[in-house]
């Protein structure tokens, strides 16, 4: 077997280097360069038989590190920074890290990342154009990687561009005729894992540490523990990889929990120095308890239904005392134009320091409570995002009726959300009662 250098592919398959792109989806610029590495690759597998490794686990390992790398946009060349971190640690006997990187100008493969370098890997989709988007990609990547990699413990990071409840890894280059580009929506991703054990699931991603998103995952079943995310946008940088790694491989034993708060705590770390890493200075990220979800979304449909009661009687005075607080929760994306999105403890917790209402006082408290006390185990923040209170998990609170409705994409937008588990709680319908006065003739 032959070792693949990350670097050799890199060199053949190489695109220009994109310092203002993020891992959202919106308003980002792209100066790619369309390249023929990829046939140079293909004729040199073929030439000097560079194999794929029959690799299987001869032992059970503690943990298993897999990386859905969905980098097949204008993400990747940040791929080739993530697995350079990877590469700085690699694998262990007690820690396996594996990848699945489909890149923008070259096809699918399995890596089991070492020490260096990257090896090869069987698996059935290897050397083609995948849709990472399609859940049965990464459903078959999650049942391989735990056959020849078998472990205590997993880890899945979905790595590439997210977009709260509207789903992550986009795919521009999907290999399936009429269908250009797609993206796997978070039903799909619980879908896949749906035979599995995962302890993290992990978003190298924007904008996913939302309650829609942790909801869907709890309310639909998925055997997960922990969900690792940013309320706020990612830095093309991602996560850094090789000091989560190293603090694994030292210490394999550590719990989900452990885990989980390692790599947010790395990641606010490896920002705070770098404000000038595409925004790096506004890095958050957080563990958030699938365990808890489902109470914390209880409490929070009492507290919606009462704040409807209570806006049909005195619109005026809820009104303002509704939108005084959502400017508690609003983060610095806003100033971005992602202004749809507020941080849902600093909501709550707002609404129970201004209310006059004991039973509005009440039952903000109790989500509040359940929320930072139960959810949000931990939050890695740098400065400016403790400065503004980013307390671990957003939600969708579009400033107006209009600003969602004047918008091109609001009908698919309104439909996803709709499809949503979380459409349960009553939140769309406050919404729609928050943003519209019947008694002064506004539209409904």
């Amino acid at each position: 077997m032959r070792r693949i250098d990350r670097n050799f592919l890199k060199c053949i398959c190489s695109t220009s280097f994109l310092p203002n792109v993020g891992k959202g989806e919106g308003g980002r610029k792209t100066k790619l360069k369309a390249v023929t590495g990829i046939l140079i690759l293909l004729l040199l597998v073929s030439t000097f038989g560079i194999m794929m490794s029959p690799v299987l686990a001869t032992d059970t390992s503690k943990w298993t590190f897999m990386v859905y790398m969905a980098a097949d946009n204008n993400l990747d060349p940040w791929a080739y920074e993530s697995l350079s971190y990877m590469e700085k640690v690699g694998s262990t006997a007690e820690v396996n890290v594996v990848t699945l990187w489909d890149g923008y100008y070259a096809p699918a493969y399995l890596y089991k990342v070492v020490l260096g370098g990257i090896e090869p890997v069987e698996f059935p989709w290897n050397g083609k154009e995948v849709n990472m988007g399609d859940p049965t990609i990464l459903g078959d990547f999650v049942d391989s990687v735990s056959e020849k990699f078998a472990a205590e413990h997993y880890l899945l990071v979905l790595w590439d561009h997210g977009n709260s409840f509207s789903g992550s890894c986009v795919d521009e280059h999907t290999g399936v005729d009429g269908l250009a580009r797609d993206r796997l929506t978070n039903a799909e991703v619980a879908g896949a894992l749906e035979e599995h054990h995962i302890d993290i699931i992990a978003f190298d991603a924007c904008l996913m540490a939302m309650i829609e998103v942790a909801y869907e995952y709890a309310a639909l079943g998925v055997s997960s523990d922990y969900l690792v995310g940013s309320e706020n946008y990612v830095s093309s940088y991602g996560y850094p990889y090789d000091e989560i790694l190293k603090a694994l491989v030292d210490n394999p034993l550590m719990t989900e929990l452990d885990l989980g708060i390692t790599v947010a705590r790395e990641f606010s770390e490896f920002y705070m120095p770098r404000a000038h890493f595409n925004g790096g200075v506004m890095a958050t990220l957080s563990v958030i308890d699938l365990s808890a979800v489902k109470e914390a979304v209880d409490d929070l449909s009492a507290l919606i239904a009462l704040l409807k009661t209570k806006l049909e009687m005195d619109f005026k005075t809820y009104h303002d005392l509704i939108s005084e607080t959502r400017g508690d929760g609003n983060l610095p994306w806003a100033e971005y134009g992602w202004e749809y999105y507020v941080d849902l403890p600093s909501f709550t917790i707002g609404l129970q320091k201004r209310a006059l209402d004991m039973d509005v006082k009440e039952l903000a408290g109790r989500v509040s409570d359940t929320l930072v006390n139960k959810t949000i185990k931990y939050v890695g923040n740098t400065k400016p995002m403790e400065s503004v209170s980013a307390l671990g998990i957003g939600i969708w609170f579009p400033p107006s009726y209009h600003s969602i409705f004047n918008a091109n994409q609001f009908t698919e937008v309104l439909m996803r959300y709709k499809a949503l588990q979380f459409e349960s709680s009553g939140w769309l319908n406050f919404l729609f009662n928050y943003w519209n006065d019947i008694g002064r003739g506004r539209r409904r």
